[in-house]
């Protein structure tokens, strides 16, 4: 993140404040606020293309980055704005930090077991706000989005202007996200300040999310891991979102941290399961997250811990399905 005048070159897709939840060293970290925030974070991770383990951790500051990466570039090859998203992002990041604490401290107290709602409608909102947010600022979407606007605009701009169209599209609403926390949506349900096309790209996403079913589960192993796609979505009707017609995602999965997931349920699986509770963790619920994050990984999965042999037969699994075309995550009945 930028520090002063200093401008940021290596950009995290994946932040270094949402990776801490998977470090070693996360284990015994009281709050975000702690002398603890300043030791090194480390993880464990496993290559899915390369089919190679780490055999140590390693700094999440070297992981899940790309130089430049939110850069808009001026007509000579000049940085324009320097950092502009990076600073904003570092706001949001900031308050994912205090969402998670407020998550933690009543997701260990036994007797919120037995509550109906756990979460609150701002902690829900905000779930889904950086989960969105989390899923357009991934190298993958941005060069989906940059395949797309070459499509639209064929030979008329060069290269750096369809990237810097895409993320003034894609991203710059982030600022009008960060300076209306309370109120950033009006009558109408838009996002304050931004364009029609920001809209729809933003209702793309956050439309199947509504209405869903949440539950944030407990893993009291703290064995959870997370992935350089860190969101895994689930969606039986791709036609329907094709033609964008309103539809729920059938499930999302969301690891918070090694000892927190949240799980949301839509569609016809919506009504198996409780509203918006918390539960514990059981080993088949970690097998099906493992799993999950093996299936929306571009590249790395993320850990506290060295892999054992369940959870690199998992990945073999996984790994198998996908050469033979069928890497559907299947929902627990």
């Amino acid at each position: 993140m930028p520090n002063g005048s200093n401008r940021t070159r290596k950009q995290h897709y994946v932040p270094q404040v949402y990776l801490r939840g998977f470090a070693p060293q996360y284990l015994n970290k009281c709050s975000e606020n702690s002398k603890s925030s300043k030791i090194k974070y480390c993880v464990f991770y496993y290559d899915l293309q390369e089919r190679t383990q780490s055999n140590i951790a390693v700094p999440i500051y070297s992981v899940c980055f790309e130089r430049n990466l939110y850069e808009v570039m001026g007509k000579s090859g000049e940085i324009v704005y320097d950092n502009r998203l990076e600073n904003r992002f570092s706001r949001l990041e900031r308050r994912y930090a205090e969402l998670r604490t407020n998550i933690e401290k009543k997701a260990f107290v036994k007797d919120n077991y037995k509550i109906k709602s756990f979460l609150t409608y701002d902690e829900k909102l905000h779930l889904m706000g950086y989960m969105t947010i989390q899923l357009l600022r991934t190298p993958t979407i941005l060069n989906l989005a940059l395949k797309v606007a070459k499509e639209v605009w064929k030979n008329d701009k060069s290269e750096e202007q369809l990237k810097n169209i895409v993320r003034i599209q894609c991203l710059s609403f982030i600022d009008t996200y960060c300076r209306n926390d309370e109120k950033y949506v009006d009558n109408n349900k838009k996002f304050v300040g931004i364009s029609d096309n920001q809209f729809e790209i933003l209702g793309s996403i956050i439309r199947p999310m509504v209405g869903m079913s949440f539950m944030i589960g407990v893993d009291n192993k703290s064995r959870l891991i997370t992935s350089d796609n860190p969101v895994y979505i689930r969606n039986s009707n791709k036609e329907c979102l094709m033609k964008g017609e309103v539809v729920q995602n059938d499930e999302i999965i969301f690891p918070i941290t090694a000892s927190l997931c949240l799980i949301m349920f839509g569609g016809e699986n919506k009504d198996k399961y409780p509203k918006n509770c918390l539960f514990e963790i059981t080993d088949e619920w970690r097998k099906h997250i493992f799993t999950a994050m093996c299936c929306t990984t571009d590249k790395k999965i993320f850990s506290n811990h060295k892999f054992d042999k369940d959870e690199l037969k998992i990945i073999d699994e996984v790994l198998k399905d996908e050469a033979k075309g069928d890497t559907e995550c299947h929902i627990l009945t």
